[in-house]
């Protein structure tokens, strides 16, 4: 049996068993609860199967920790380019998903998707220095760009299989380089151009084996780290100096 019809299995026996449950519009699982990054790690599925009662659409939003990154915009000094103005920006998810049955602006109205923060381009970033607005809106549009190119924010309406009897899945493919942390997933069932249910969901993402004790060691002792690296790559090219060499 497939890992996604085991949960599919334990969504309707607790639907069965716990009957608030069988009253509530929409009700999800996750699969997995938790996902371990170690050094051959690829990406993952994340499933999120449930059960709707009643018709309607479906949207799972999967959104990953804030983030903090700095872009800088390159200059072209004569024949060569070289680094210009740079910013940081934080405040915004490292990684947001949007899985629906159709175009999210076909369902809900624009009030609607800025109260459930469902516009790609609209999530809340902080840039600092603090620029004019012109100057904001260009390296915003920049951020939010080069985010959609890399595969981190998109709009997927291919991702939900719906079954007759109202239950679903949503197989969600998480990229390789994803940022430790606690990742919300929402479920929203979408009637009539309003959100009829709505559920929040979460998995954390965590360093395992030796990746999870380098950085534990590099953040709780930053000095004690650094000296001891600085102090084997020393010996390691001693001991690559002394290594006779054999001209072939």
């Amino acid at each position: 049996m497939t890992r996604w019809l085991r949960c599919l299995f334990l969504v309707s026996a607790w639907m069965f068993q716990i009957p608030s449950w069988a009253d509530e519009p929409l009700s999800v699982a996750l699969e997995p609860a938790q996902v371990d990054i170690s050094a051959d790690f690829s990406g993952i599925d994340l499933k999120a199967i449930g059960s709707m009662k009643g018709p309607g659409d479906l949207i799972v939003k999967v959104a990953g920790p804030l983030q903090d990154v700095t872009l800088s915009r390159k200059t072209k000094l004569g024949p060569f380019w070289v680094g210009g103005a740079a910013v940081k920006m934080s405040g915004a998810p490292s990684l947001l998903f949007l899985c629906v049955t159709a175009p999210i602006a076909s369902l809900l109205p624009p009030a609607e998707r800025e109260k459930y923060a469902l516009l790609l381009q609209s999530v809340p970033v902080r840039i600092e220095p603090q620029l004019q607005a012109h100057a904001a809106s260009v390296w915003r549009k920049a951020f939010f760009e080069l985010k959609e190119k890399k595969g981190y924010y998109r709009e997927d309406n291919g991702a939900i299989r719906v079954f007759e009897n109202g239950q679903f899945v949503a197989d969600i493919r998480l990229p390789g380089d994803l940022q430790s942390g606690t990742y919300t997933v929402e479920t929203l069932l979408v009637r009539s151009g309003k959100v009829v249910g709505h559920t929040v969901g979460e998995f954390k993402v965590r360093l395992a084996g030796i990746e999870h004790w380098i950085w534990n060691a590099a953040h709780d002792y930053p000095w004690l780290f650094g000296s001891l690296f600085t102090l084997a790559a020393m010996l390691l090219g001693i001991a690559l100096t002394a290594i006779p060499y054999r001209p072939r």
